[in-house]
């Protein structure tokens, strides 16, 4: 039996990775294929739109996708359903909210004001957000279920049209940042028809119910929401002090340097998507020694993975970025080298992150992003005026290691207090659905 769980671990692992594999390297590819067939500023100007987009889709994922992934197992099975199809309704609500901010966003940004050339491209997201999100929804949802087959086949039909799109586009001498996330939203959309079909099966709306598990949620998401939009706050602050004081050329440069380091995302973040259900799962069947030990194991798992891939892009990082981005983008090796460093830093968080979700402390998680969020306007803000990408590569450094040791010394806390019985939150609720 051991051996069993032991060998569906597995399978389930490597294909949560394969499928991050997909994901980071289809958003690679339309990087490089954006600044190859258009100048760094249009590269420049597709990094920042995509800021936006990973701002929303955050937002989505914190206030909506984590709390359904801590409770989705401990609401009865017969109560699934309903508690499903009520976060199928709030994330309609999510949509909608999204749409109407990028509108008033572009309503409020008078002619020559912000970022030159952003006005189009926030025009193109404003149209194409609601199927941007409700993919990832639908991931979410996936990965929460453990029915990670089904999320590896929705990104790899994303990936085959969607870069088919743009290597089109770009042939044919028609790309630009707006145009990439016209193709993004519309690969988007067909993955959604096809997560619909497939996940169709798990909705029972219960509009009494919507309600009820909106507030069962808030208790975990209101400090995700906040978690998330300083999250991305903390990271995507630095394109857009580039862009306003040095230009969105320079901002393209901290693009291309970060798509290199986006190398090491499907091994990590695959192990993210497999670890947070795992640590829910691990919690359900051996209580909060086996939540130790995955945690131990995936802490192993991610800082052997980081020794290897950072030293090697820290040599190797800056032939890598002129080889792939082109010689537009050499000399900025160092930027890279630093870049890896950082995202040591951070990816070293992820076990102690997700176990504090379990214990419903997303307020760690908001407290460990508020001291990015303040590094990057202190310290990063003059490092970026000063030295411009490199700046960026050692704020993120700074901010990512001062909220590492934040989150490990919480987790330590919390794990005292969770074996002596003062954690009441993260024990297993029946009912939680109604």
């Amino acid at each position: 039996m051991l051996r069993r769980r032991a060998g569906a671990s597995v399978r389930q692992g490597m294909t949560t990775i394969a499928d991050q594999g997909v994901v980071s390297m289809t958003n690679f590819l339309t990087g490089v294929i954006v600044a190859r067939s258009c100048s760094r500023a249009e590269l420049g100007l597709y990094s920042l739109g995509f800021g936006v987009v990973l701002l929303l889709t955050s937002a989505q994922t914190y206030l909506i996708s984590v709390p359904y992934n801590v409770y989705c197992m401990r609401v009865p099975e017969g109560e699934r359903g309903a508690y499903t199809g009520s976060t199928l309704a709030h994330q309609m609500v999510v949509m909608a909210a999204s749409i109407a901010l990028l509108w008033a966003g572009l309503l409020l940004l008078s002619p020559g004001a912000g970022v030159p050339g952003m006005g189009p491209v926030l025009s193109m997201l404003a149209l194409t957000i609601a199927f941007t999100l409700a993919r990832e929804y639908g991931r979410q949802l996936f990965f929460s279920r453990l029915r990670f087959a089904s999320v590896l086949l929705l990104d790899v039909v994303v990936a085959v049209l969607q870069l088919a799109a743009l290597l089109w586009l770009a042939h044919v001498g028609k790309l630009s940042a707006r145009v990439a996330f016209a193709v993004t939203g519309a690969t988007s959309a067909v993955a959604v028809l096809l997560w619909a079909l497939l996940a169709r099966r798990l909705f029972e709306l219960v509009p009494a119910r919507v309600l009820a598990a909106f507030r069962m949620n808030w208790v975990i998401g209101r400090w995700s929401l906040a978690a998330g939009i300083a999250a991305v706050a903390g990271t995507q602050l630095y394109p857009w002090f580039i862009a306003a004081s040095r230009g969105t050329d320079q901002a393209g440069i901290l693009a291309a340097c970060t798509g290199i380091t986006a190398l090491t995302n499907p091994l990590v973040i695959g192990m993210g998507n497999f670890l947070a259900p795992k640590i829910t799962h691990a919690f359900a069947e051996g209580g909060v020694e086996a939540v130790q030990r995955v945690t131990r194991t995936a802490l192993l798992a991610f800082g052997a993975i980081m020794s290897f891939m950072c030293p090697a892009l820290f040599l190797g990082g800056g032939e890598l970025l002129k080889l792939v981005y082109g010689v537009r983008y050499a000399g900025h090796g160092l930027t890279v080298g630093l870049l890896s460093l950082a995202l040591v830093a951070d990816w070293l968080s992820l076990p102690a992150h997700y176990a504090l979700l379990l214990m419903e402390r997303a307020d760690v998680t908001f407290k460990s992003n508020l001291i990015e969020v303040l590094v990057t306007v202190t310290l990063g803000f003059a490092l970026v005026t000063r030295l411009g990408a490199i700046g960026a590569a050692i704020g993120l450094l700074v901010g990512y290691s001062l909220a590492t040791l934040f989150k490990w010394r919480e987790y330590r806390k919390g794990m005292g207090s969770w074996l002596t019985g003062d954690v009441g939150g993260a024990s297993p609720a029946s009912g939680t659905g109604s």
